[in-house]
């Protein structure tokens, strides 16, 4: 665990000095990070992390190519919508027993 601690500090300065030399970039490793930051708590807090990532980054690429940013968008509620999906399954396969 502080592996994962240490190396997503580490991810995190990573991502404001290249955010000075390349943006995209910065932003893989951000969401790099980010993923790294939410793979501990289990998989709905991840995929609450990926779906956020999505729509982040799908409103900001819309100023760049609508096109992608509206897909990414439409990733992101996809995304949302099969972690609402899956909470409830878990809740009715454990209401049951």
């Amino acid at each position: 665990m502080k592996f994962l601690k240490i190396f997503k500090y580490l991810l995190a300065i990573l991502t404001i000095g290249l955010l000075f030399v390349d943006w995209k970039i910065a932003i893989g490793v951000f969401v790099l990070a980010t993923l790294i930051h939410a793979f501990p708590f289990g998989p709905n807090t991840l995929l609450n992390a990926i779906a956020g990532d999505l729509l982040i980054v799908g409103v900001i690429y819309c100023f760049f190519d609508w096109r992608i940013g509206i897909v990414l968008i439409v990733l992101g509620f996809l995304a949302i919508q099969f972690r609402l999906w899956a909470r409830r399954r878990n809740i009715d396969y454990y209401s049951k027993k």
